[in-house]
């Protein structure tokens, strides 16, 4: 039985030390990172994020490379808000010199999505985070997560290994500690249900799709928690040809 791996723990440990492995051929310095899948919902990350955090950037500070680790820029913010978390109303985020990295700019307000790694709290563009005159969507569900409007659900889609197949009619199959749900896919793979706040596993024994292993998920397939108001979304793999 595979064991479970805490999600912050896996996903900045296969981030930033599995899978910041390749070099851009340019740029000796800069690494090749990888996003998580598929892309999450702000009433997902808002759970799988250290803090959630409106801040404004008041200085800016590069680091270069140092041995193995590798350089990037501290920003210092003015929190202004704070949806998730403890921050105090001066802190530093960082992003590494990764093709994922997300360059702010000084004087420009933030909605930042942070997670803890080596005592810091770091960004980048794989998530929610923002300037914040974009983010006014994401403010609204983040609000609507806030005050109970929003319903738990879990949604996911199929891919193929083949291109152009027909991926509709799959019947993908989630149980809860209590209860079996069978949703099927639509013409291009996609599923989604309401479901309780809980402990979810996707069920493989029906041999129609399969995990990707070299995948770095934000939700576990294996197993996951979901929340109240919580989005979780799951990528998985079809054996259609």
């Amino acid at each position: 039985m595979r064991a479970h791996i805490p999600f912050r723990d896996f996903r900045l440990a296969a981030m930033f030390s599995l899978l910041l492995i390749c070099l851009f051929a340019a740029s000796p310095s800069r690494i090749q990172a990888y996003c998580p899948v598929p892309e999450i919902k702000v009433n997902g990350e808002f759970f799988q994020a250290q803090s959630v955090f409106i801040g404004a950037v008041t200085s800016i500070r590069a680091v270069p490379d140092k041995g193995e680790e590798v350089g990037g820029w501290f920003y210092r913010i003015h929190v202004k808000g704070i949806f998730r978390g403890s921050v105090p109303r001066e802190t530093s985020v960082f992003t590494e010199d990764a093709s994922n990295r997300f360059s702010l700019d000084l004087n420009h307000q933030y909605l930042l999505f942070t997670y803890k790694w080596h005592g810091r709290l770091l960004i980048d563009s794989c998530d929610n985070s923002a300037l914040l005159s974009d983010a006014q969507n994401s403010l609204q569900i983040l609000r609507n997560l806030r005050d109970g409007k929003l319903p738990s659900t879990i949604e996911g889609s199929l891919y193929e290994e083949t291109e152009g197949i027909d991926l509709s009619g799959v019947v993908v199959t989630i149980r809860s500690r209590s209860k079996t749900y069978r949703v099927t896919t639509d013409k291009s793979g996609w599923f989604r249900f309401a479901a309780p706040p809980g402990i979810y596993e996707v069920d493989f024994h029906s041999g129609e799709y399969y995990e990707n292993s070299g995948d770095v998920f934000w939700y576990n397939p294996r197993r996951f928690h979901l929340h109240a108001g919580e989005c979780a979304s799951l990528q998985l793999v079809s054996v259609r040809h």
